[in-house]
């Protein structure tokens, strides 16, 4: 009896230590892109990342901090060309998923000390298929001119993701509207900049994506549909 309640006494403890943000030592690795990545967390703050293989032997080091159910890296993490980033979700107690990439990393124990990483697009919510974003044409057309902007000032893979997101609803409104002036004016000037950029082909390069019904590409991280017939959440609504 007196064991189980040691043992009952521990798990809270630990529980309460990840809550609070305190540290706990503990290493992960996982393997994606014909690389080995490993994690160490010390009990003092700090943490070293080391890699070997196709990206190189390389080391990173910083601080850190847990809160509740995520590792937050304080320093270290810029300049690694994403390859480290600044959340890790702790997933079971076993694996840590990190929340840019999505690539998961499993926690070494006797025994186990390789694992190749999933993607993990499984933590994120799904969108409600039948949910609408209405504006109106002059928020539309705000929001071209801004599409526009970054189509001329940044390649593809440096625009955000929520920018993403406002470009391939943009295409799916304009391309599914009956509207002729749609052809026209800074619709014409958007689609124009789409080709000359190959938009849509180099944006599947880089995003994992999967067909969706509607013949169209749905990309995983992005939760949002390109072409095809795509549901209402990923175009805009006009009204």
């Amino acid at each position: 009896m007196t064991t189980a309640r040691n043992i009952l006494t521990l798990a809270i403890l630990t529980l309460t230590n990840l809550v609070n943000g305190q540290t706990f030592d503990r290493t992960y690795q996982g393997w994606w892109a014909t690389t080995s990545w490993t994690f160490e967390f010390r009990t003092d703050g700090t943490y070293k990342r080391i890699s070997s293989g196709h990206y190189g032997n390389t080391n990173v080091t910083g601080k850190y901090k847990i809160n509740k159910d995520t590792i937050q890296l304080l320093t270290g993490f810029a300049g690694t060309h994403r390859t480290v980033n600044e959340k890790y979700l702790i997933d079971n107690d076993s694996l840590i998923i990190d929340l840019e990439l999505y690539y998961d990393y499993k926690l070494i124990t006797i025994g186990t000390n390789f694992y190749n990483s999933k993607k993990r697009y499984d933590i994120l919510k799904k969108p409600n298929m039948d949910s609408l974003i209405v504006v109106n044409m002059q928020q539309l057309n705000a929001i071209v001119e801004h599409c526009i902007s970054l189509l001329k000032t940044a390649r593809n893979i440096e625009i955000k993701d929520t920018d993403h997101i406002k470009i391939i609803r943009t295409i799916n409104t304009i391309n599914m509207d009956q509207d002729i002036s749609f052809k026209n004016g800074i619709y014409a000037d958007f689609l124009k900049l789409l080709k000359d950029k190959d938009y849509e082909k180099e944006i599947s390069t880089y995003y994992d994506w999967i067909p969706n019904k509607g013949m169209g590409f749905y990309f995983q991280k992005l939760q949002v549909e390109l072409g095809g017939t795509p549901h209402l959440y990923s175009r805009y609504t006009i009204k």
